[in-house]
């Protein structure tokens, strides 16, 4: 099919990809749900709303839905089109996943490493205990031993 062949050449192009503090699944895993306003820079409250606005702006077909009529079809946050921990992962290159284990998108990042292994993909992790969203490129721990270590891995 199609899709078999996007990713057979998806993987001959890409050598590996870097997965930092991911957005894999718009439904909402457990960290995310059960964040609340409990984290900063950004906690699963604002990753919900930011979710579900998404999805309500985005029709079924992958378009922005610009009618009342397109909004009626709009995407289940559990289509692999736009939430890839449901997507077939098969071939793709190897990957390293960055996140703290203070981010709200540690299970995303989790169960994703984890289907992305089951697939049969090379996986690396990197867990940077303490570490908020943004670790290494934003936020108050950008500056501070463990955002360095997060750039230069």
């Amino acid at each position: 099919n199609d899709r078999s062949k996007e990713i057979k050449k998806l993987s001959s192009i890409w050598k590996c990809i870097n997965l930092v503090y991911g957005v894999f699944d718009l439904s909402g895993t457990p960290s995310v749900r059960s964040d609340g306003m409990t984290s900063m820079p950004l906690c699963g409250n604002d990753l919900l709303w930011m979710y579900q606005l998404y999805c309500s702006n985005v029709s079924a077909r992958g378009q922005t839905a610009t009618s009342d009529d397109a909004r009626h079809d709009k995407v289940n946050p559990m289509d692999p089109f736009v939430s890839p921990l449901y997507a077939n992962l098969c071939n793709m290159p190897p990957a390293l996943f960055t996140i703290g284990t203070s981010d709200p998108l540690i299970d995303d990042t989790m169960f994703m490493a984890s289907r992305y292994n089951l697939c049969g993909n090379h996986v690396e992790m990197a867990i940077y205990e303490g570490g908020e969203h943004g670790i290494g490129h934003f936020g108050v721990q950008e500056e501070e031993e463990m955002g360095q270590l997060a750039r230069e891995y």
